[in-house]
């Protein structure tokens, strides 16, 4: 079975996105002994959480599940504050916290869809997300409301 030593998961919205969907997973990467940095919007934009939101979600992760409870999981801030992702313009701290990473996770429409969808990798990547919009489904030869889980292979 094969296990990743380091992921970056570029998370979405709080509430269910968050706590449903991207802490169970990161859950069973730290499982695998999976390090794992979670990645999050420096400032407030739409409904999408923030770095310093994500660190008390996590903070109450660890009181309820011994699994959080590692210095194996971290939470960077993007440097961004809107609802894509421009992977050129992340913050340092995060960049340097993630260079040895050999998964790359980005959750959520703007991140995953609108602005990484044909982002290639030097390591593996998972990108997730509803396509909310009927151009961009179009785009992809999808419907609305369909579920994007695109897992591609490093780029070598």
């Amino acid at each position: 079975q094969h296990t990743y030593s380091q992921a970056v998961v570029f998370v979405d919205n709080s509430g269910a996105d968050v706590c449903l969907g991207v802490l169970p997973f990161v859950r069973f990467l730290l499982q695998q002994n999976t390090r794992v940095v979670l990645a999050a919007n420096s400032r407030p934009a739409l409904n999408d959480v923030t770095d310093r939101e994500l660190v008390d979600i996590v903070r109450r992760a660890r009181v309820i599940d011994p699994a959080f409870r590692t210095d194996m999981l971290s939470v960077c801030g993007t440097g961004s504050s809107g609802p894509c992702l421009d992977l050129r313009k992340l913050d340092a701290r995060l960049v340097q916290t993630s260079q040895n990473a050999d998964l790359v996770v980005i959750v959520g429409m703007g991140r995953a869809i609108h602005s990484n969808y044909y982002a290639r990798f030097s390591c593996d990547s998972l990108k997730l997300a509803v396509f909310k919009n009927q151009m961009a489904a179009d785009a992809a030869s999808a419907h609305i409301y369909d579920a994007l889980c695109k897992y591609e292979r490093a780029v070598v």
